[in-house]
């Protein structure tokens, strides 16, 4: 629908018009106030919050909505799409804003897409390849524009397949789920997992210089040898569950995603190649 549609319509016979879509859509003023919310968003913020702020509402695990400030920005017609891990209770969610005029009155319609497992890691919850490859370009071009670095780690869980060899498949899931948990406890709340594939993982680390980033990939490979999962003394060649990690950097390692993974992933194949649960960083 285009905003110069709505001129004709009042907030009134509008909020009817939403009330049978099964699209979640709420209304907003411009204080950011919500005006109206239609059954569908009701079912998915589990109440009607009709009269709360948006932000509250739909936080961002505590973390002001991104939208906020730009609220002003928009004028009639225009739009802007975030995305949020808080709206529905933890669930990444894109939400639509768009800028409408209601009899000469401006709102912003806020159109929501529950897009968690479009973008996660159905075994593990991590985020997932196709989540990586919007998320690194984005970081890149604000790396670029903003003269900042960018680190990538690339892990690989060494002799994964002995484990899942002589545990079983079943095993060796409930063993990737639990060194999620370990990498997730031990990245920063800015930092993002991503299951590559397989026994393959990539964290995203925005802000992040070479020297910082070697020393989170040697946290986090000290922090999996110390755990103590359970069989490994009985299929791991040290007894032990361990991780070769390789680290690349933005401008450094190169300027597109491709170039800066690919660097990631050779010092990750030269850390196994020289003995396997070290860190090795990418050369030029």
């Amino acid at each position: 629908m285009e905003s110069s549609k709505f001129k004709k319509i009042d907030l009134e016979n509008f909020k009817q018009i939403l009330k049978v879509l099964p699209i979640p859509i709420d209304i907003v003023d411009t204080n950011l106030n919500i005006l109206y919310m239609n059954e569908a968003l009701k079912k998915k913020v589990g109440r009607d919050a009709t009269g709360e702020k948006c932000f509250e509402v739909y936080k961002d695990d505590n973390i002001q909505c991104p939208f906020c400030p730009l609220r002003e920005e928009l004028t009639v017609g225009e739009s802007k799409t975030i995305e949020s891990n808080g709206a529905f209770g933890g669930k990444t969610v894109k939400i639509k804003h768009k800028a409408i005029e209601l009899s000469g009155e401006k709102y912003i319609l806020e159109i929501f897409e529950d897009i968690t497992d479009a973008i996660t890691d159905e075994l593990t919850g991590s985020y997932n390849r196709r989540k990586l490859k919007e998320d690194i370009k984005e970081e890149l071009e604000r790396a670029e524009r903003y003269n900042k670095n960018l680190s990538v780690l690339m892990i690989d869980i060494d002799w994964f397949k002995e484990y899942n060899d002589f545990h079983g498949h079943q095993e060796g899931d409930k063993l990737l789920i639990r060194l999620v948990r370990k990498f997730s406890y031990n990245i920063r709340f800015t930092d993002k997992l991503y299951r590559y594939g397989g026994e393959e993982f990539v964290v995203l680390l925005p802000e992040t210089t070479e020297v910082q980033a070697a020393e989170v990939a040697e946290k986090l490979r000290r922090k999996v040898t110390e755990k103590k999962f359970e069989g490994a003394e009985k299929s791991q060649p040290n007894n032990i569950i361990s991780v070769s990690i390789g680290v690349s950097s933005y401008p450094k390692n190169g300027s597109s995603s491709g170039e800066i993974i690919h660097a990631a992933d050779s010092a990750m194949y030269e850390a196994k190649g020289s003995g396997k649960n070290m860190v090795k960083v990418a050369k030029r």
